[in-house]
């Protein structure tokens, strides 16, 4: 039996007698199944009161100043269950986040509600060391004092722990380039569909860097080792809405080097953009959403001036172009594992060419408002189920966490 945690107002996680409580997203039942808690996962208080089990499974209140605890578990791991708490709808919006449910197992070691999808070496925490990565900031600077995008980069590492911003430092894996791209999309306050599991959401990048920056940056990465150049950042618009400056960058990046994966992460709302971009020499494309239903991906991404069926669209036009194609659904227990979601979601992976990617990392939300915006559907199985599902139908592609650096099919 997994016991109930809970956390006091100064934030520190305790554990009860009571059986631990978990919510998936359609009922409150007694965790059952969970994993040990990884390494330096942060656990953090939620404001709102917990919920624990009775003997007979019936939830139990814990009290007004017993705050729920949850984890926010690291990359390559998907939540299975959310926190247990009673909401508070007087109360703003929980900053979306992706809880998990947490509980301590009978040493008292603490565990999460979750399941390892993927394991990638340039996602661990170990490979960030915030000192190094200081130095090697620094280092930078002294090196170009003048250059505005290597400053950006600077600050996206050092402040807000970008990876892919980081990376620019070490000449290795991905590395972020950033655009300053517009929105083109309102989520509801509870929904935040650009967060991508790495970092939290940024402001936008503090100037227009251009496409000789760009591909300046881009340049000097790969032929320090780096593998993939990536637009498109969470912290960002939609990079389809400045195609000219990437189509430009890109076409610099390749009059100078064939080496590296030009990857591209998009709402995929502007079909045409993709078009250009994949003449420029675009050689991989993530098309994220949090639905494959275009009600529910509309109530979720707040669309402005596209809708669901461009996302389809460009979908089809990044196989027609031959593009390494990669599906990231950002997954919500009781939304993504619904009868009628799952359905919806298969027949649209279907059509994407083997050898493409369906990638799953969690959705940022409150998660009860977020629930309450996407209304009702068809029984929910449960999100581990709903994954083996998906590997059994969709046997042509590889179901994970991560972006892989491929070249065009």
């Amino acid at each position: 039996m997994y016991r109930a945690v809970h956390a006091d107002r100064a934030g520190r996680v305790l554990v009860t007698d009571h059986p631990a409580l978990a919510f998936d997203g359609a009922r409150l039942a007694p965790l059952t199944d969970a994993t040990p808690l990884p390494p330096d996962t942060p656990l953090i208080p939620i404001e709102r009161e917990a919920l624990a089990a009775e003997r007979s499974g019936r939830p139990r209140r814990l009290g007004a100043g017993r705050l729920a605890a949850a984890a926010l578990l690291p990359p390559g791991h998907l939540r299975t269950h959310l926190p247990a708490y009673l909401d508070a709808p007087d109360r703003a919006d929980l900053a979306p986040r992706p809880y998990a449910a947490v509980a301590a197992d009978e040493e008292g070691r603490l565990v999460a509600a979750g399941v390892l999808l993927d394991r990638d070496p340039t996602h661990d925490a170990a490979a960030y060391p915030r000192a190094e990565i200081a130095a090697r900031v620094s280092d930078a600077l002294r090196a170009a004092p003048g250059d505005r995008l290597v400053r950006q980069l600077a600050r996206c590492a050092r402040e807000y722990g970008c990876r892919g911003a980081a990376n620019a430092f070490y000449g290795r894996w991905e590395c972020a380039l950033p655009v300053a791209a517009p929105a083109n999309e309102t989520p509801p306050d509870a929904v935040a569909p650009h967060r991508d599991g790495e970092a939290e959401a940024r402001e936008p990048a503090a100037f227009h860097p251009s496409a000789e920056e760009i591909a300046r940056a881009a340049t000097a990465h790969v032929a320090a080792g780096g593998t993939i150049l990536a637009f498109g950042r969470a912290c960002e618009g939609e990079p389809l809405l400045a195609a000219r400056v990437i189509e430009d960058a890109i076409g610099r990046i390749r009059a100078r080097t064939r080496a590296g994966t030009v990857h591209l992460e998009t709402n995929g709302s502007a079909t045409q953009a993709l078009r250009r971009l994949a003449g420029a020499g675009l050689d991989s494309i993530t098309i994220r959403i949090t639905s494959a239903r275009a009600r529910t991906y509309e109530a979720f991404h707040g669309p402005r001036d596209y809708r669901f069926h461009d996302v389809r669209a460009t979908l089809r036009l990044a196989a027609e172009l031959r593009l390494a194609i990669g599906l990231l659904v950002l997954v919500l227990p009781g939304v993504f594992d619904r009868q009628d979601e799952q359905e919806a979601l298969v027949g649209l992976a279907a059509e994407l060419p083997a050898g493409s990617t369906l990638l799953l990392r969690d959705l940022h939300a409150d998660p009860l408002r977020a629930l309450a915006i996407a209304g009702d559907g068809e029984g929910a199985i449960g999100v581990a189920d709903a994954v083996e599902r998906l590997r059994e139908r969709l046997p042509h592609l590889r179901v994970g966490a991560f972006v892989r650096p491929l070249a065009r099919i």
